[in-house]
């Protein structure tokens, strides 16, 4: 079997010149005493819950009484329901938001623990091995590069990963140094601010540690240190890793732990206190309290570097806080669409721009067979209108190859922020779908839904012309036995005609609501026979059909109330043969039943969505690295590795899970059928723990939620998840570029699968620092990692291409070339194989 795979590297330059990264990773919201460790994603949780309490006393005015009682922070953590409390305060005042606080919260503190995942051994992200200056150095890189992700970028989005992964260091340096032990009771006045100085820290000749064992290891450092207040940390080597990893010098102190290599090397010992079980545990919440305080202050910092408004947009507490994109084909095949698709995109607008949950920032993006542009970004309605407006119908002719409908894509998602809407126009297949997977991660990370309107001749076209590549040419509708981006993230695709323009304008309409509106059902089928359940929060209730094919009448379809007799469905006003809508106000309570397989053997899709303010989340949780002191987990945004162990975390939003009996989980495939049904090992008031063994199949996570009165509620998430047999990642991926620096990038690819696999690999370079045509590289192995390293230098002449790329901070490069590229093979390897 053969893969080919496309790696795209994006290198980024900024224009400025473990738990904690141990046990205090583990995402663990459940807690019976004070007396257990302390975590990052705690400490992130508590600081960003502090600080918006007391932004919301100072800008909103907001009496925060209630949420001081309840917020009782401890060695940094907090009351557990803290984040609800916030979102329940939120609801009743006026001029906020409350959709999205507390996926924001979370999402932040997931940027901080997938540190350990994306950066396991970089000695200056977590400040071991004596990387006091150049921990320093990413901390102050990266919350400039937050900074200016805001107020250059305008990308708030992008400011939040970067902020997050800035956090991780931050906080290490409290458990890793010996700052602790040196007695200081205030958080570092340098981090964030400078540069540490020379005569701050100890050089690397200096003795830091002496020898010890046992309880002569809680004061271990040597005497010298201590007087000077010199700052050193422990060198932590991998025990998997210590034959091929530098030694500790003598007479320096060690990390510690029992998969600490040096930990018997001179000065025998460890000063890291990640746990309490750690070498120097004693100081463990003494460490976690100081961190906690440093997160707190350098929010603080960071509200007011920023300013207010773009603070709370930060924090998602403004009422514009998503983006509106349209992306429209220009070529003269598209000619008798554009001029429908502008008049629809027109309309978007209008109606977006009344809803009282407006955008933030409204995105056009334009393409043809030839090029893709970034037209407009804009926070004013009637600038994207204009710009829509003055589209040329007809730039480019007929292309039979397709047209450059990711580049244009990924140029927009770039500057979407977190839960935006896209809609697309095309009649012609995309002929750079090697791009379509940069476009995904992007999709995945940022929880974008998008909505496809393709011309009738797309799905001819793509069938019918040749292909040169089969991984270059997309026919946009999933006629490849791909899936689309659309149904990926839990939006539609069907055929845009002059006929169907009211009833999309109606269902653009009924998606303006998506902040109030809950996922229950989605799937794709020929034909099904379904239940599901609409609980007591749910007012109205959302059934859509959609079709790439002609659906003449569905006076078949057949939908059953929770006392069995049939709800009557009437034909839509429209009269289209694509789209399918009702609207069910009030709906009961109970068990519903929606029967299509007597109504079309056409390939349909069914969307059923909520009107409700109950909002629940299941995300697939990974083990932090084995072989590093760790024992936590972090939210995964890749794809699964087929047959992988991970944790489903189940948290919910103004619902009391008091009066919840149990929680079921269900692993559903593409058209609805059950693939595992599933219980939590662990439940509680915060939320639930499941274990999951990654089945073969494209899958959702469906959640059941059965209350103590015997009620039910049902959520589904959007995104569909596709499994993979291979991963490849960076290894060791640099922060920052800086001109003439030389550079070496290493990463693996590894199979896992008992079969012998072939790997054509094409790594190209956005910026051709690599060359015009990159490199191609084939590899045969079974069932094994394989490393690759690759070299490049910044030369002079690529200032120019950097600085422009630069308004994505460096977290986007991480984004790409972590996260992204590692569900880059998923689709050619689940196809494949």
């Amino acid at each position: 079997m053969v893969l080919k795979i496309y790696y795209y590297l994006f290198l980024l330059y900024l224009n400025t010149s473990g738990a904690f990264d141990a046990g205090l990773l583990e995402l663990r919201p459940f807690r019976d005493t004070k007396e257990e460790d302390t975590t990052h994603y705690e400490i992130t949780v508590c600081a960003v819950c502090r600080v918006t309490i007391d932004y919301l006393k100072q800008v909103y005015k907001t009496n925060t009484q209630a949420l001081e009682a309840k917020f009782n922070e401890t060695n940094g953590q907090c009351n557990g329901k803290i984040i609800n409390e916030i979102v329940a305060i939120l609801s009743g005042q006026s001029g906020v938001n409350p959709f999205q606080f507390a996926a924001i919260v979370r999402y932040i503190a997931s940027s901080n623990t997938k540190t350990d995942l994306k950066e396991p051994f970089s000695e200056k992200s977590h400040f071991d091995s004596e990387a006091i200056l150049e921990g320093s150095d990413v901390i102050l890189k990266r919350y400039t590069a937050a900074i200016n992700s805001i107020q250059k970028g305008g990308d708030h989005d992008e400011a939040r990963r970067t902020f997050g992964a800035m956090l991780h260091t931050l906080q290490d340096f409290y458990s890793h140094t010996n700052y602790i032990e040196l007695e200081y009771t205030k958080p570092s006045p340098v981090l964030g601010r400078r540069h540490f100085n020379k005569d701050e820290y100890a050089s690397k000749d200096r003795r830091t540690c002496v020898d010890c064992t046992g309880d002569q290891c809680r004061s271990n450092l040597d005497e010298y240190i201590i007087q000077k207040k010199l700052l050193t940390s422990g060198y932590f080597v991998p025990v998997v890793l210590n034959l091929i990893s530098k030694k500790k010098p003598k007479g320096k102190c060690s990390h510690g732990g029992f998969v600490d290599s040096t930990i018997n090397d001179d000065a025998k010992g460890g000063i890291n206190k990640d746990k309490i079980s750690s070498v120097h545990g004693f100081l463990h919440h003494k460490a976690a309290n100081m961190a906690y305080q440093a997160t707190v202050e350098i929010l603080k910092n960071f509200w007011n570097d920023i300013k207010d408004e773009d603070f709370g947009i930060f924090l998602s507490l403004k009422k514009n806080l998503n983006s509106l994109m349209i992306s429209i084909d220009t070529a003269c095949s598209m000619a008798e669409y554009v001029e429908l698709a502008k008049q629809i995109s027109v309309g978007i607008v209008d109606q977006y721009k009344s809803v009282e949950y407006a955008p933030h920032n409204y995105i056009l993006t334009s393409f043809n067979s030839e090029s893709a542009k970034l037209v407009v970004n804009t926070k004013t309605p009637s600038e994207l209108t204009s710009a829509i407006q003055r589209l040329n119908s007809c730039e480019k002719t007929k292309n039979s190859s397709g047209e450059m409908y990711y580049h244009a894509l990924v140029e927009g998602l770039k500057v979407c922020e977190y839960g935006s809407v896209v809609y697309t126009f095309t009649d012609s297949p995309a002929k750079d779908a090697y791009l379509k997977h940069q476009a995904l991660a992007l999709i995945r990370t940022k929880k974008i839904v998008v909505y496809s309107f393709i011309g009738r001749e797309t799905k001819t076209r793509a069938l019918l012309e040749p292909k040169l590549y089969d991984d270059v040419i997309d026919p946009l509708d999933g006629s490849d036995d791909d899936t689309d981006l659309a149904t990926i993230s839990g939006g539609l695709t069907f055929p845009i005609t002059v006929n169907d323009t009211s009833a999309i304008s109606q269902f653009v309409l009924r998606r303006l609501e998506w902040t109030m509106l809950q996922p229950i059902l989605l799937l794709k089928s020929n034909g099904t026979s379904i239940s599901f359940d609409v609980d007591s929060s749910i007012t109205e209730l959302q059934i859509d059909i959609t079709s790439i094919g002609e659906i003449n009448t569905v006076s078949k379809v057949e939908l059953k109330m929770p006392n069995n007799s049939l709800y009557p469905l009437q034909e839509n006003s429209e009269k289209t043969k694509h789209l399918h809508m009702w609207k069910l106000v009030k709906p009961a309570i109970g068990t519903w039943r929606l029967t299509t397989e007597k109504f079309s053997q056409l390939a349909h899709d069914i969307q059923i969505q909520g009107k409700t303010n109950l909002t629940c989340s299941s995300t697939l949780q990974r083990a932090t690295m084995e072989g590093v002191d760790s024992s936590g987990s972090t939210q995964l945004t890749t794809e699964p590795i087929i047959k992988s162990n991970l944790t489903i975390l189940t948290t919910c939003d103004n619902l009391n899970l008091a009066t919840v009996k149990f929680i079921q989980i269900m692993i559903i495939d593409q058209s609805g059928s059950l693939l595992l049904n599933l219980t939590p090992h662990q439940q509680d008031e915060v939320g639930s723990l499941t274990n999951i063994i990654v089945p073969n199949q494209k899958f959702r996570i469906v959640t059941i939620i059965t209350l103590q009165n015997g009620n039910k509620i049902q959520r589904i998430e959007k995104q569909l998840i596709s499994p993979t047999t291979i991963s490849i990642e960076l290894t060791n991926q640099p922060f920052f570029l800086t001109i003439k620096e030389s550079i070496e990038l290493n990463y693996t690819i590894k199979s896992y699968i008992n079969e012998q696999v072939t790997v054509r690999l094409h790594i190209i370079d956005t910026l051709k620092l690599l060359g015009d045509i990159g490199i191609e590289k084939n590899l045969t192995f079974v069932n094994e990692t394989r490393g690759i390293q690759m070299k490049t230098t910044i030369k002079s002449d690529n200032i120019e291409k950097l600085v422009n790329a630069s308004l994505t901070s460096v977290n986007m490069m991480e984004v790409n070339v972590q996260k992204l590229l590692k569900t880059l093979y998923s689709s050619f390897a689940n196809h494949d194989l």
